[in-house]
């Protein structure tokens, strides 16, 4: 799995609105999930962020991009090309 085109994936489908978001919409493990919430936030790209059961939840209400994520989402724009939407994301971070 790429870590990176997860990380993409998630912060895309907060750009767009498409939350709340969990690790079964993006078909990956709970581990992944909070491994790539947790990095987008440590890193700036998030806030909004809710904690509980000592994981991140990305509820309806509350995960935002900062500026250094839509700056993420620009750098990578060669991503949005290839990917369309979360129901092509498990055979696109592979």
């Amino acid at each position: 799995m790429n870590k990176e085109k997860l990380r993409y994936a998630i912060a895309k489908e907060i750009s767009e609105g498409n939350t709340p978001l969990t690790e079964k919409d993006l078909e990956v493990t709970e581990d992944q999930f909070n491994e790539a919430v947790n990095f987008l936030k440590c890193e700036g790209y998030i806030i909004g962020v809710h904690y509980s059961d000592n994981r991140p939840h990305l509820y309806k209400l509350g995960p935002e991009l900062t500026e250094k994520g839509e700056n993420f989402l620009k750098e990578n724009g060669a991503w949005s090309k290839t990917y369309k939407t979360i129901k092509e994301l498990r055979d696109w971070i592979k």
